[in-house]
């Protein structure tokens, strides 16, 4: 079955749903996102953000570190090369010099090549210890300042972590003090309200069983009254012996057949 859309506007009904449930599920997710914030601070503490400050310089303290060595074993080995390269030129300045000497041209010019080689390799070298070497001091010099940087986050921690937990304290305590000599939780006026209604609910019971008693009572002596009577208009008639309290049960016509008599 198809979706009827309106044509003016061109809106499907579809459309229309999604829309609205796009609406919903971006209101749930703001009052979400907030609930989280809220949380979030609620269970910030200053002594755990400077703690994790640390952990973050022990990060670039460690990289520091590595690159201090990476540059002084670059450094190490340029020196080194530099003085193999300008101890190879001078060997080869002495071949040159002993070939000259004996009259070998060819192996002078030779000797002497290998030692223009040589120097040029150690110059290289010398260049780049040249430029390494105040690169090396200043990765120290950083590294340095990191590690004291390190030391004094360290001791403002622990001055903020004691401060943290005198606030903490103090604010239990203020809210504490604020509370003393308020009403508890219980509402004993209501309660004093409820007992009220409950003795004036059974007072009203007892007088209605009072009165109730007292027309079992009036009910009783108009009983007797009428005992009574009964009893004299029957000792009138006859029926019923003088001295006798108990009136005497008379058959149905018998008063009538005896007046007949």
């Amino acid at each position: 079955m198809h979706t009827e859309c309106n044509p003016q506007p061109m809106v499907c009904g579809g459309y229309l749903e999604d829309k609205a449930m796009f609406g919903f599920l971006r209101k749930v997710w703001v009052q979400l996102s907030g609930f989280l914030h809220d949380t979030v601070d609620n269970l910030s503490d200053a002594g755990r953000t400077a703690r994790q400050a640390i952990r973050e310089l022990d990060g670039q303290i460690r990289e520091a570190e590595e690159s201090v060595t990476d540059v002084s074993a670059e450094l190490r080995l340029m020196q080194h090369e530099h003085e193999k390269a300008t101890e190879a030129a001078s060997k080869w300045g002495r071949v040159a010099k002993t070939a000259a000497d004996s009259g070998d041209r060819t192996s002078a010019v030779e000797a002497v090549q290998q030692q223009v080689q040589a120097e040029e390799l150690a110059s290289s070298y010398k260049a780049n210890v040249t430029r390494l070497a105040p690169m090396l001091e200043q990765l120290k010099a950083r590294l340095s300042d990191l590690r004291q940087k390190k030391l004094e986050m360290q001791h403002k921690t622990s001055v903020l972590d004691a401060r943290s937990k005198v606030a903490k304290a103090e604010s239990r305590a203020a809210r504490y003090l604020g509370n003393v000599g308020e009403k508890p939780g219980v509402d004993f006026d209501e309660l004093e309200r409820r007992v009220d209604r409950q003795e004036a609910k059974a007072a009203a019971l007892a007088d209605m069983a009072q009165d109730k008693a007292a027309l079992d009572v009036n009910k009783r002596r108009q009983d007797y009254s009428r005992k009574d009577a009964i009893s004299e208009k029957l000792q009138a008639l006859g029926l019923m012996p003088v001295g006798d309290s108990q009136p005497v049960q008379i058959p149905l016509g018998v008063g009538e057949k005896k007046h007949a008599g």
